[in-house]
């Protein structure tokens, strides 16, 4: 492609973008956690992330148009983001990405999974203007400049990126136009490094077995007085009638 060409191409894309879209200032950074989308713009169009999952969840969205109209640059069959603690994936189906001024992006499955601070994607059915783009395997920050895109954009896939806090972000298939004046990135997935596994617990020592209780005392059969029977005055103060007892001689009253 001449030079004199790829300058008329990307000043005819900037129109388009200036055209149909609104700049955004940059997001804050935020505190790094578990987190996916599947589709984010950021650019002279700006598409905020969709479906965004934060710490733990998931979503989706179904044949969705962005943005919606007859302006639209991602068509999208299925969207789905999942997050779980130190885990994080994301992945869309039946892309079409038709940038102003740029060939259309096809591809049929596109996915980015992270995990444990390890991150993977997959893509399938890649088409750029109607061909077929052959991908045999796909090694972290794999960059694809067709002849289509030279001089306009450039295509990183199973992007990934340590963001120096702890986490890890992948991005399945990253689109950068005019060296950053617009991108694009399908399915992103951001983790942190799992937690480690509680120790076991050491089982509680064995408690000594309490003393039994002494049994009660037995009878010597040494009754005190007030026990025996007869011994105690009647209702009306008279002395009681003896009751014999063994051993004992018989009293009179």
């Amino acid at each position: 492609m001449s030079k004199k060409r790829t300058v008329a191409l990307g000043a005819g894309v900037l129109s388009a973008l200036v055209a149909g879209g609104v700049a955004f200032a940059p997001a804050a950074g935020a505190t790094p956690e578990d987190s996916a989308y599947a589709l984010s713009a950021d650019g002279l169009v700006n598409i905020i992330k969709v479906p965004h999952v934060v710490g733990e969840g998931k979503n989706h969205l179904v044949h969705t148009d962005l943005p919606s109209g007859a302006e639209r640059i991602l068509h999208a069959g299925v969207f789905n983001s999942a997050v779980d603690e130190g885990y994080a994936k994301a992945s869309t189906t039946d892309v079409e990405l038709g940038v102003p001024g740029l060939p259309v992006i096809s591809v049929g499955l596109v996915t980015a999974e992270c995990e444990d601070l390890s991150g993977s994607t997959s893509v399938a059915d890649l088409k750029i203007g109607g061909q077929q783009i052959s991908l045999d395997g796909i090694g972290p920050n794999t960059e694809l400049i067709p002849e289509p895109l030279q001089g306009l954009a450039r295509i990183t896939l199973n992007k990934q990126t340590d963001n120096g806090d702890g986490s890890l972000t992948v991005s399945a298939l990253s689109l950068d136009l005019l060296d950053g004046t617009q991108t694009v990135n399908l399915s992103t997935a951001t983790c942190t490094a799992k937690p480690e596994a509680p120790e076991p617990t050491e089982p509680a020592e064995p408690q000594e077995p309490n003393e039994p209780a002494a049994p009660p005392a037995e009878d010597d059969g040494d009754d005190e007085v007030g026990d025996l029977p007869g011994a105690t005055p009647d209702e009306d103060g008279k002395a009681p009638v003896p009751v014999p007892q063994p051993g004992h001689l018989d009293v009179t009253g």
